[in-house]
C-alpha cells in the first residue's frame, strides 16, 4: 500500500503468522496484506493503532449492539479509545465487509467506510475529512499539546468518562491505558445502541484547523431554496417528512424541482460533494435541504396513501449507496399534529424493522383513520 498518511507509521511488533492464518478468512484480502507488510503499528502521528484483535474483540462484542447479528473484527483504535472494526455479513454466500466505529466516549457507533482502500483514500481526502466545525470534537493536537504523546497502548481518556449528554472539555482529559478505560466506560454507560445522530462521521483528522475556503459561487442555482408565499405544512418528524415528499416530488410531480444528489453535488455552494466517496452515508446538506424545504398546505390533499420502500428516490437522495439494510428511514414516531394535516391519507405501508415498530405508532395511525400495512 502506498497511501501517505502511511509515511509516519511505526511498527510495533510483526502479525505472527499464527494470527495471520486465524483471520486470513475473517478479514478481506487487503487487510491480511497491510498486516504482513506494516505489522501491529501507529500512523497518522499515532493517532490510529492497528491492534491484535484477540485483545478487543472480547469487549468489542459485548460492548456494542449488532442488531443483524454480524459478526466484527476489531482492527484498530484511535487516540481517544475509538474502535474500528470489519463487519462481515455474508450476501449471495459471498463475504463482504465494511469498516464500523464505536465511539465508547459518545456511546454511540457509526458505519465508516465500505472497504481498506475507501478508509485509506478517505484519510488522504482534505474534502472528506477535516470538518472539524461541525462536530463537539477536541482535536488530536490540542491533546498532544497539552498532555504529551501516548503511547501504543494509550489513548486520551476523559475524567470524569462523558456520558451522551457530556460536554468534552480539554481540561477533562488524561492519559489512560486504553483497555481499562475503555472497560470502565461500558461498565458506566451501557452498551452502545445508537448511532450517531443524522449519521455524523467523526473527524479523524489529526492536524491543525484548516483555513476555511470561501463558498463558491452558483449562478441560477435551482436548489436555492425560495418562499412559497403561503402557508406550509409542519413536521415534527424528518422521516415521515420524507414520505410527503416522497410522493408530492417523485411520485405526483408536484413539488419543484425533483431534487437530484449529482445535480445538487455540482451546485452545493461551500463545495462540491463528492458522492462516491459520500454516498455510503447519509449526506448532511441534502439533509439540511429536505429540513428546510417548505411544502405548500394546498398540496395536502393528494396524499392519499404512502408506500415505505427501500427503493424509493427519497433515499437514495439522502444516501446513495444505502444498501436498506439498517433502519436509518424508518418511521419511528409519527405526532397528531403532522397526521391531521392530511384528511385524505387513508393507507400507509410501513418497511420499519421490528424493533422500531411500536404499538404507540401502530395506534395513533389508526386513531386517524389509516389502514396500516407491514
Amino acid at each position: 500500500m502506498n497511501y501517505k498518511v502511511l509515511d509516519d507509521f511505526e511498527k510495533v511488533s510483526d502479525v505472527s503468522p499464527e494470527t495471520i492464518k486465524k483471520y486470513e478468512d475473517l478479514l478481506p484480502t487487503e487487510w491480511i496484506e497491510f498486516w504482513k507488510e506494516y505489522g501491529f503499528c501507529s500512523f497518522m502521528n499515532g493517532y490510529f493503532r492497528v491492534i491484535d484483535p484477540d485483545e478487543y474483540k472480547d469487549l468489542y462484542n459485548e460492548s456494542v449492539l449488532k442488531l443483524y447479528k454480524e459478526e466484527a473484527v476489531p482492527v484498530m483504535v484511535t487516540a481517544f479509545g475509538d474502535i474500528i472494526a470489519f463487519k462481515i455479513s455474508l450476501k449471495n454466500d459471498e463475504k463482504k465487509w465494511s469498516l464500523e466505529c464505536a465511539y465508547y466516549r459518545y456511546v454511540r457507533s457509526t458505519f465508516f467506510m465500505p472497504s481498506v482502500k475507501h478508509f485509506f483514500e478517505g484519510l488522504c481526502s482534505p474534502d472528506v475529512f477535516g470538518f472539524e466545525e461541525n462536530f463537539t470534537f477536541i482535536k488530536y493536537s490540542e491533546a498532544v499539546d497539552k498532555l504529551g504523546k501516548i503511547k501504543y497502548d494509550q489513548c486520551f481518556g476523559y475524567d470524569p468518562i462523558l456520558t451522551k449528554r457530556s460536554k468534552e472539555k480539554l481540561n477533562d482529559l488524561r492519559i489512560v491505558d486504553t483497555k481499562d478505560y475503555l472497560k470502565a466506560a461500558f461498565e458506566q454507560n451501557g452498551q452502545i445502541e445508537d448511532l450517531m445522530q443524522d449519521g455524523k462521521v467523526i473527524d479523524v483528522s489529526y492536524s491543525a484547523k484548516k483555513e476555511k475556503k470561501p463558498k463558491r459561487v452558483i449562478v441560477n442555482n435551482p436548489y436555492e431554496h425560495k418562499p412559497i408565499n403561503e402557508p406550509a405544512l409542519k413536521f415534527d418528524n424528518f422521516n415521515f417528512k420524507l414520505c410527503i415528499i416522497q410522493v408530492l416530488m417523485y411520485e405526483k410531480k408536484l413539488l419543484k424541482p425533483a431534487f437530484d444528489i449529482y445535480e445538487f453535488a455540482k451546485c452545493y455552494p461551500p463545495r462540491e460533494i463528492n458522492i462516491d466517496e459520500e454516498g455510503y452515508e447519509p449526506i448532511k446538506p441534502a439533509i439540511e435541504y429536505f429540513k428546510k424545504l417548505e411544502i405548500p398546505t394546498s398540496l395536502a390533499d393528494e396524499i392519499k396513501e404512502i408506500i415505505m420502500d427501500g427503493g424509493n428516490d427519497i433515499y437514495g437522495q439522502i444516501i446513495p449507496f444505502w444498501d436498506g439494510e439498517d433502519g436509518y428511514f424508518d418511521l419511528k414516531r409519527v405526532s397528531d399534529a403532522e397526521l391531521s394535516q392530511f384528511s385524505n391519507l387513508k393507507q400507509i405501508l410501513l418497511m420499519n424493522s421490528p424493533e422500531n415498530l411500536s404499538k404507540t405508532l401502530i395506534n395513533r395511525l389508526k386513531k386517524h383513520g389509516l389502514e396500516v400495512k407491514e
